[in-house]
């Protein structure tokens, strides 16, 4: 990997888990609050759809350091060597926990519903149709670091293999 490529993706991936620390302490907390001024019914929900919103971010924030070591891995050419595996479920696990969180919201919205501003219920539909969209996009991507996984537990195979032909 070029070097200038593997510095541009760290700083590109330590920016993101930076900017979602921000977001977690700062922007979320604050957006909260600011709902909750503007529209008091949120009140019963602030505290936990705060929680399940960080709760979010920090799987996000787990994935992009586990995608670093990856791409460390990669640069100094061990990729393909036992170990890289364990960095390879963790992305998965974050993916499908974050998902769970996504699901559960889903299902919320579906059974329970939460009271909106407007009345025409618009707000309420835009958020449930968002978050079944979410559902999907955690699916798929669960399914594409299935398939990573097992692309890179038969290239890891393989090289063990070729190094000990070697």
């Amino acid at each position: 990997m070029n070097r200038i490529v593997f510095n541009m993706l760290t700083l590109l991936i330590f920016s993101g888990i930076a900017f979602s620390l921000f977001a977690q302490i700062m922007i979320l907390p604050g957006i909260a609050a600011d709902e909750v001024r503007h529209f008091p019914a949120y009140e019963p929900y602030r505290v936990p759809f705060l929680a399940a919103g960080i709760a979010f971010i920090a799987c996000a924030q787990v994935s992009l350091a586990a995608l670093w070591v990856l791409v460390f891995r990669a640069q100094t050419g061990i990729f393909f060597r036992p170990g890289t595996q364990p960095w390879v479920i963790t992305i998965g696990a974050a993916i499908g926990a974050a998902t769970l969180l996504t699901s559960g919201f889903f299902v919320y919205l579906t059974f329970v519903g939460i009271p909106t501003p407007d009345d025409d219920g618009m707000g309420e539909l835009g958020l449930w149709m968002a978050s079944g969209l979410g559902c999907l996009v955690g699916i798929a991507l669960l399914g594409v670091v299935f398939v990573a996984h097992r692309l890179v537990e038969r290239a890891t195979e393989a090289q063990i293999e070729l190094d000990g032909v070697l």
